[in-house]
């Protein structure tokens, strides 16, 4: 073991070919931290004995003590081949969902990546996710197939059955690469046959073939193969591993065969001829063993069945003197036999040389970026690359060269800020000082310390020379970085792509001082905290609460942590974890909630069940609602959206805000065409797609749902949400969302009405807090079926000019008689025995002359909706012609379309949708009944199950409410005796049955349920605990009918 200095690190970087900027992907406990220690042990940082046990990256307190990886550490490392050294730059990133966003920001500085993956549990969630992480980034991945020795001292395979189960843990990982190859290449050829400059006529028997396109493209080097080298077979808490090129090498000779070709048959179906001392094909056709048998496998298991298993002292000395090894007194003496094991096996077959050659032959160093990558840096996926400036593309070319000198421009790109005490930097760790710098020094102790923020470092070395395609650490920026940032020389350099996170924050809690005078500490600890994290979000209610969003409950307890003890450091109180619900409608349900079929004519009997009432239930409806002033009238009509076509919507979020900065630009024709222009064509595909399959889903949807594809005026909240509002107004045909994407100009802005961004307004505003309590909406279809502007205000106002000034009164004025009506119309407004129907209150009021007046002028038409400065100023002369005692009228129109939308939701049944977790739980079949236990307790449902024949283990995937889940993961564990973990990651949103405002109707539910129906009700307590919580009424009874409380006997 060598010991490798920082000024030998230091000389190794101005090299940037013998740089390897690696990671460590996995799933959770696949033993991705016992390999870099095995790997850190290496450089004589730790000792080899350590390695596994003392979890060196794992800096953390609640890291060692809860056993997995929260945040990714960074350290450089040697390696040496062939009398060349090499640097490489390995981040240990973490396993547990919560915190895949620290996996983001890790895979984002890489070029490559080492999947390690359990040949026991194998393919695992996070392992899916960490593997389309490193896809979407471009970077390379090798595989280390970790815990062989599982399988041994385990499961007792022999080793025939070993190689079985190697072989389907490696096409389990090929066919999830290949499911991302041929989904990116299918995409790619879709876009390239959309915007082929020549297209062939369209025909019938015209149909793309995707198959073609997989058949051209080069996927050699996509798939993991031992025979390619790019596998590592490996035992990382054993400290061995080895690659085929080592026993290659090792047989070569003694089968007379060359290297080459050994290795490219010492895995498949190859077996060797006993007579002709051939190798053959067919090694199970013809039930031979395989040569990884015969020459791999058999030699390992030997090994461990004669120190592990036998413990057989003879065959060991015969071992360790056929292979070469020397131990130490100590080793052979110990009375435990793993260290011996470890002792023989580490020097036989070690891992960390097998790993760091692998990882310098197969992945590539910073010179060899690839030019897919430098683009998807240097653009937004939605955005073209030739679309970017000149200067900008000449930069592509400075990426692939990778120059270190003078002349050429520096880019940094922080992809983690975190906070580190300034002691614990490198240049400040302490050394022998001399009598001034002991002056010095007494003198800065005096200032205040404070914590430096600094780009995601490493922790061996801060160097004081950057180099290029390093990994380094930079202080001072707190007050200009957020979370992320781009620094570059040079002002041509666009802002690099966000980073890719898996999981989005879903857990809310509510946190304050326990004291109010530390709210000042609390408020620089959050600031720190939303720096330091990438995943976590900060947030400010309404009501002055400082609200935390985390992606799942360890995620959480670890930002409550790191708040007190490290950043705010002050005493906290927290409130109970606050979970997003979505409120929606259904159709009418067909039975009762005793499973009896609804029959709407038949009587129903009250609550008090002594009168029987004819009680007919009706459901759905318009709702016609004015404004306050009795101007414009609005008729609403909400219908369900179905499931398939909010789940859609929901899914392509992204390009509905792509779509909507598009329709935005629609006033002016040069700037949408110029913002067109930046999007790629497969954006526009995909847009064209989603434009298609909206449509057949609304054919599929019903005779409401006819011609709704040309209708949509909107989608909502926040202009890309689940919900859709319809343009059914008889008479407007308003220009369509779709206009951008099919013509690639949109019609005239003149189509639009005036006050057509009202009536959107107020649709936004209604789906962003439904009436159940204040949650958005999801999977809500409203149609604006009227809307009609009274006293002639429907007419278009004729634009200002001269000519106009000078037409003739017909024109420029409107008749006695429309005069009257629209005064009468104003006065009947106006009048104090006059009662609105809105909640809308007014805020000022006008003279009663000055009011008719405008509307007199206003009356001749109606602004169009435009962009252009002079069309603006016409809009806002129109918006305050329409000014009475109940506000602005753009105001008052908001809010009754928010009120009709309301109020129209109200007449379907109504439900609330609760966020849904999907669960995957391993576990034997012992602890399954304890485990299903607590998944009913929680109101989980078990989706799927399968058992592993191989393991004799079940594994169970379930869906659980997410505000069901706190304190999941604990109990189980607790149940199980820690047979059982599960790993939690937000899926889906799911209506709740239960009726928040059921009460009993029939004779059968009075009968089932009582009078009172006090059974729990799962939407109401959802409910009322959300308006509770948000200070908003609560229709409950605390006591009903109280007696006093009576002794049997006194008390003596």
């Amino acid at each position: 073991m060598r010991t490798v200095t920082p000024g030998q690190l230091a000389q190794l970087q101005g090299n940037p070919k013998n740089v390897r900027n690696i990671c460590i992907l996995a799933h959770v406990d696949h033993g991705k931290t016992t390999l870099a220690d095995v790997l850190v042990a290496s450089n004589g940082v730790i000792s080899k004995r350590l390695a596994g046990k003392l979890r060196y990256l794992d800096s953390r307190a609640d890291e060692q003590i809860r056993g997995i990886t929260m945040k990714s550490s960074a350290i450089s490392l040697q390696f040496q081949k062939e009398s060349e050294d090499y640097l490489v730059n390995l981040i240990d990133s973490p396993g547990h969902v919560d915190f895949s966003s620290e996996v983001s920001t890790a895979v984002r500085l890489c070029d490559g990546a080492v999947v390690v993956v359990d040949v026991v549990e194998g393919v695992c969630p996070q392992t899916h996710a960490v593997l389309r992480q490193a896809w979407l980034e471009n970077i390379k991945p090798v595989l280390v197939l970790n815990k062989v020795d599982r399988l041994i001292t385990e499961l007792k395979n022999s080793p025939m059955e070993a190689h079985l189960v190697l072989q389907q843990v490696l096409e389990q990982v090929n066919s999830v690469m290949g499911n991302h190859f041929s989904t990116d290449v299918m995409k790619k050829g879709t876009t390239e046959d959309s915007s082929s400059d020549v297209k062939e006529p369209a025909t019938e028997d015209h149909v793309f073939d995707y198959s073609l396109e997989l058949d051209h493209t080069d996927d050699s080097n996509l798939y993991f193969s031992p025979e390619q080298g790019n596998v590592v077979f490996a035992s990382a808490i054993d400290g061995w591993g080895f690659r085929l090129e080592h026993f290659a090498k090792q047989y070569a000779s003694k089968l007379n065969i060359k290297e080459e070709i050994l290795q490219k048959v010492l895995w498949g179906d190859f077996y060797v001829h006993s007579k002709t001392k051939r190798v053959m094909k067919g090694a199970q056709a013809k039930g031979k063993k395989p040569l990884f048998v015969q020459f791999v496998l058999e030699n390992v298991w030997a090994v461990y069945d004669a120190v592990l298993v036998r413990r057989d002292k003879e065959k060991v000395e015969k071992i360790v003197k056929s292979l070469n090894v020397t131990l130490s007194a100590r080793d052979a003496r110990h009375n435990d036999p793993r260290v011996l094991l470890q002792a023989v096996c580490g020097q036989w077959l070690p891992l960390s040389e097998a790993v760091l050659a692998m990882t310098v032959d197969q992945l590539p160093s910073p010179l060899q970026i690839s030019p897919e990558k430098v683009e998807h840096l240097m653009c937004q996926t939605a955005q073209r690359f030739d679309s970017l400036p000149q200067p900008t593309q000449k930069l592509k070319e400075d990426f692939l060269m990778c120059s270190a000198e003078d002349s050429a421009p520096v880019i940094v790109f922080i992809s983690k800020m975190f906070s580190v005490d300034s002691k614990a930097l490198p240049h400040n760790r302490p050394r022998p000082l001399t009598q001034e710098e002991i002056e010095q020094k007494r003198e800065l102790a005096r200032e205040r310390h404070q914590e430096k923020l600094a780009a995601l470092s490493n922790q061996t070395l801060v160097p004081q020379q950057e180099q290029a395609a390093e990994e380094n650490g930079i202080g001072g920026l707190q007050a200009q970085v957020l979370k992320s940032a781009t620094v570059s020389s040079t002002i041509a350099c666009p802002a690099f792509s966000p980073v890719y996170l898996d999981a989005a924050p879903i857990v809310r809690v509510a946190v304050e001082p326990k004291h109010a005078g530390d709210m000042s500490a609390l408020m620089r600890g959050l600031r720190l905290l939303n720096q330091a994290d990438p995943s976590v979000e900060v947030l400010v209610q309404e009501s002055g609460e400082h609200v935390l969003v985390t992606a799942g409950e360890v995620h959480l307890q670890r930002c409550l942590d790191d708040l007190i003890q490290r950043f705010a450091k002050i005493e906290l109180n927290v409130s109970d974890p606050m979970v997003p619900f979505r409120e929606t409608i259904i159709p009418p349900p067909k039975v009762d909630m005793v499973n009896e079929v609804i029959d709407h004519d038949t009587n129903r009997i009250t609550k008090s069940g002594k009168d029987a009432t004819e009680k007919k239930i009706k459901w759905g409806g318009s709702i016609l609602l004015q404004t306050p002033n009795k101007v414009c009238s609005l008729k609403v009509r909400a219908m369900p959206l179905p499931e398939d076509i909010s789940n859609l919507l929901e899914d392509n979020a992204d390009l509905l805000r792509t779509l909507d900065r598009i329709t935005k630009s629609s006033g002016d024709i040069s700037h949408h065409q110029a913002e067109r222009a930046k999007v790629t064509a497969e954006t526009l595909n995909r847009l064209t797609e989603l434009k298609s399959t909206l449509e057949a889903k609304f054919a599929q949807a019903g005779r409401h749902y006819r011609d709704a594809i040309d209708q949509i005026w909107a989608f909502g909240p926040r202009r890309n949400g689940p919900n859709i509002l319809l343009n059914r107004v008889a008479g407007y045909q308003r220009p369509s969302v779709w206009d951008c994407i099919d013509q690639g100009e949109v019609k005239s802005a003149a189509q639009f009405r005036h006050f057509d961004h009202a009536i959107g307004s107020g649709f936004q505003l209604a789906t962003l807090a439904g009436p159940l309590c204040e949650e958005p909406l999801m999977g809500v279809c409203f149609v604006v079926e009227e809307w009609t502007m009274h006293g002639q205000l429907s007419e278009k106002r004729q634009p200002k000019s001269d000519d106009t000034l000078t037409n003739d009164s017909s024109n420029a004025a409107v008749s006695f008689e429309e005069e009257i009506q629209v005064t009468r119309t104003v006065e009947e407004s106006m009048s104090p025995s006059h009662t609105d129907t809105s909640d809308t209150v007014g805020v000022s009021m006008s003279p009663r002359s000055h009011f008719l007046s405008r509307v007199h002028r206003l009356s001749q038409g109606v602004d169009e909706d435009s962009q252009s400065s002079g069309e603006d100023s016409d809009r806002e002369a129109a918006e305050s012609d329409f000014m009475d005692r109940h506000g602005p009228f753009t105001g008052q129109l908001i809010s009754t379309m928010k009120e009709a939308c309301r109020q129209a939701f109200q007449k379907h049944p109504q439900r609330l949708m609760a966020a849904m977790y999907t669960c995957d739980i391993q576990a034997t079949a012992d602890v399954l009944g304890k485990m299903y236990a607590v998944l009913g307790r929680k109101n989980g449902k078990v989706l799927k199950e399968d058992m592993n024949e191989s393991l004799s283990v079940f594994s169970i995937k379930a869906a659980l409410p997410v505000a069901e889940s706190f304190g999941f993961a604990e109990e189980i564990r607790k149940r199980t005796s820690g047979l059982a973990s599960p790993q939690l990651v937000f899926s889906h949103w799911e209506v709740v049955n239960s009726d928040p405002f059921w009460e009993p109707i029939t004779e059968e539910e009075l009968m089932h349920f009582g009078e009172k129906a006090d059974s729990e009700n799962q939407g109401r307590l959802y409910m009322n605990s959300v308006r509770r919580r948000k200070g908003l009424y609560v229709d409950e009874k605390i006591v009903e009918h109280a007696e006093k409380q009576r002794t049997l006997t006194k008390n003596k």
